[in-house]
């Protein structure tokens, strides 16, 4: 995600509009993403301050998650946003990105961005009973008639006391 700044190049103050869309196909950066379902939608301004420029953008996409307790694929929308500056030249007491050329990549922001959004826990409804730990048969679908009674190998001698 490329922006040409050519334009902004020695005009204080001149903005330039932000629209970039480009898909993702790659997903193996993004944890637990399993693919992107859409295209990744950038809108914003780009302003140059001094010659410090800004940028002030919104986000978004959507993308596949596995479920965390049965793998079902569940789509989720994200929406985020960047702010960041940019210099030629990093500058005293400033917090910006610098970069050469002509043209500010937003690949890393845009990455940055998505990730921080993506939730730590995915369900694909809010009463998944997940996989039996068994036989692996989704139990949402149905019980499996597995036992899944769990013990605890520690308490084993104690539980042959009361045998």
């Amino acid at each position: 995600m490329i922006i040409e700044m050519g334009y902004l190049f020695n005009r204080n103050g001149a903005t330039l509009p932000v629209e970039l869309v480009e898909q993702i196909d790659d997903a193996k950066d993004y944890p637990d993403v399993v693919e992107f379902a859409e295209p990744v939608k950038i809108e914003g301004t780009l302003k140059n301050e001094d010659d410090v420029f800004v940028l002030d953008a919104k986000g978004e996409t959507a993308v596949l998650m596995e479920c965390s307790c049965c793998l079902a694929p569940v789509r989720k929308e994200l929406c985020f946003e960047i702010k960041e500056r940019f210099a030629h030249t990093g500058r005293e007491n400033e917090e910006t990105e610098t970069f050469t050329g002509d043209q500010i990549d937003l690949a890393d922001f845009v990455k940055r961005g998505i990730i921080g959004e993506l939730p730590m826990k995915v369900l694909c409804r809010e009463d998944c009973k997940g996989l039996c730990p068994v036989c692996g048969k989704d139990l949402n679908e149905g019980d499996c008639g597995c036992d899944r009674t769990i013990r605890d190998p520690r308490f084993e001698s104690l539980r042959a006391l009361f045998r």
